[in-house]
């Protein structure tokens, strides 16, 4: 079984804004981003699943005829932070979350032990169909993803470079996931 994880291509957002479960739109780019990934798609019949984000799901309407909405492969939700400029939010807020960023619920939002959660369910539904899946979703998911593969600790999935367009492919092999290329 083959498994294909699509970060979403550039969003139209200001460099230094915390965005995550915001729906931000696509930049100008989109286009000329969509054409480049769309050759690495490999042929055959795939199952496809996307963020309901409009950044995801504009990427997957225009990679593939046919794909189911999953709110789960949204981002992670940075609750009242959302939207507003990182520099604006409190240096104490900001040092506690850091401190304990697995855990740390950030203010009407969601901890990283919780987007692993809800990716790592939506991994293990589709590993147990047997089908050939593409994710086309976020770069937290997608981190979360490949650190549960790798045996990385969640603490330091930050350090999995996850670029816009970023395709990792996985294998199923007997059970075992494992990581063939992230880096498409």
């Amino acid at each position: 079984m083959e498994i294909y994880l699509i970060r979403h291509t550039t969003p139209a957002i200001e460099s230094g804004i915390c965005y995550g479960a915001s729906d931000v739109d696509v930049a100008d780019s989109f286009d000329t981003e969509a054409a480049r990934i769309k050759p690495l798609i490999p042929a055959g019949p795939l199952e496809v699943y996307s963020s309901p984000l409009q950044r995801c799901e504009k990427l997957a309407a225009a990679l593939f005829s046919n794909y189911i909405k999953d709110d789960r492969l949204k981002e992670m939700n940075f609750g009242s932070w959302e939207m507003l400029p990182w520099e604006s939010i409190s240096k104490n807020a900001l040092s506690k979350w850091a401190d304990n960023v697995v855990f740390e619920h950030i203010p009407g939002g969601e901890s990283y032990e919780e987007l692993y959660n809800r990716s790592i369910a939506v991994l293990e539904e589709i590993t147990a169909t047997g089908k050939d899946t593409v994710l086309v979703t976020h770069g937290g998911v997608i981190r979360c993803i490949v650190a549960h593969v790798t045996d990385t600790p969640l603490v330091d999935a930050f350090d999995i470079s996850v670029d816009y367009g970023h395709i990792s492919h996985l294998r199923v092999e007997n059970g075992e996931i494992k990581v063939i290329n992230s880096n498409l």
